[in-house]
């Protein structure tokens, strides 16, 4: 975990990324998020990236993992959200391939 967050730290840019799961984040990235806090002062400055994968075609059914993920930025000092993407409607595995999240994702990364 040291070395995650030491990169975290020297990133200028954080993705968060999960499934949704009973309209929440998954627990590895919570983990991840939750670890952060021994050094929370020195993750600071960053642009803030959230995708989001669910079965569900509603989104309304992902906003409360994103709303996690904003928590997380609320807390970290200069952050500034710049974008997110809901991959809806995804349930087997690699479907989301066939979304126009995937689309969406490429574009967002060519301008990072």
């Amino acid at each position: 975990m040291a070395e995650v967050l030491q990169k975290m730290i020297d990133a200028d840019v954080l993705v968060l990324a999960s499934p949704v799961y009973f309209y929440s984040v998954a627990a590895q990235l919570k983990t991840v998020i939750d670890r952060t806090v021994a050094r929370w002062l020195e993750v600071k400055n960053k642009e803030f990236y959230y995708i989001v994968t669910a079965a569900d075609e509603e989104l309304a059914s992902a906003e409360t993992t994103v709303a996690c993920f904003r928590g997380y930025a609320d807390c970290v000092e200069s952050a500034k959200e710049m974008g997110v993407i809901y991959g809806m409607g995804a349930y087997e595995t690699g479907e989301i391939k066939t979304k126009k999240a995937m689309l969406e994702a490429y574009e967002m990364g060519k301008g990072v």
